[in-house]
């Protein structure tokens, strides 16, 4: 049970990195293979077909897995430059315009209005948008209790 291990320092681990760099270069040459295979066949470059179809063009049967594509570097910019969905998905991004906050667009909304309008309205803007509107109405909303409430405290005085 006691048996002595020797500490092994990551200084002697030159034989990993070896495994580690033929590893990657083997995803890499058959990530580029499967890219060039579905950009002849028509097919889109997505992580999800070339996680399939590298199946096909390892000699092992194996194939890559998803993130193996994203985390190799070389073979991700390769994705890059041949997937349809990669580019159009960063074409649609709208940047992001941190969204000014007045307290008059408050002061304005009626308790009658057309609530499709304004979801409809709200539905365009991003995530992060919303979040940053979210936290600025609920600033002014504490703000103004805060003043009420020391308002009604200075009426009892």
């Amino acid at each position: 049970m006691n048996q002595q291990q020797s500490v092994i320092h990551s200084d002697k681990r030159q034989w990993l990195d070896k495994v580690h760099q033929q590893r990657k270069d083997r995803s890499l040459t058959i990530g580029i293979q499967t890219i060039d295979f579905l950009v002849e066949q028509g097919i889109p470059v997505t992580y999800n077909n070339i996680s399939e179809h590298s199946k096909v063009v390892d000699e092992k049967g194996k194939g890559i897995h998803h993130n193996t594509i994203k985390r190799n570097e070389e073979l991700h910019s390769y994705y890059q430059k041949h997937s349809r969905t990669y580019k159009v998905k960063n074409t649609r991004k709208k940047p992001v315009m941190p969204s000014r906050f007045d307290e008059a667009s408050l002061r304005r909304i009626s308790s009658e209005r057309d609530v499709n309008v304004a979801q409809k309205r709200y539905m365009q803007l991003s995530k992060e948008e919303l979040v940053n509107r979210l936290i600025a109405v609920e600033k002014y909303v504490a703000e103004n209790q805060e003043r009420w409430v020391t308002n009604q405290f200075e009426q009892f005085k």
